[in-house]
């Protein structure tokens, strides 16, 4: 192991000391940035919990209207013939009044 004591520079305690407070002062700043980093982040956590709790909500509607689609698509698969049977009833009631109408008792 060498002996690098002629390498560093020679300093007083009035130099040390000063770049005490000046790393001091570094590391008060550092603290108060990362103070502010974990406040922006803690709204951050919150407002994705937010969005989160907002997709889910989007994503149940989406649900219920697939399902209300399914049940409209049954309803117009049942309205088609129905409306042929309706269709078939109106004719059949207008046949019979046109021809009771032309030949009355």
């Amino acid at each position: 192991m060498s002996n690098n004591v002629e390498e560093l520079p020679a300093m007083n305690l009035e130099q040390v000391n000063q770049r005490f407070g000046e790393g001091d002062e570094r590391m008060a700043a550092i603290e108060q940035e990362l103070g502010k980093t974990r406040q922006e982040l803690g709204k951050t956590r919150q407002e994705l919990h937010e969005l989160k709790q907002q997709l889910s909500d989007l994503l149940e509607f989406f649900g219920a209207m697939k399902g209300a689609f399914k049940v409209f698509n049954w309803v117009g698969k049942l309205a088609r013939p129905a409306a042929a049977i309706v269709a078939l009833g109106v004719a059949l009631i207008g046949a019979w009044s046109a021809v009771k109408g032309i030949y009355p008792k």
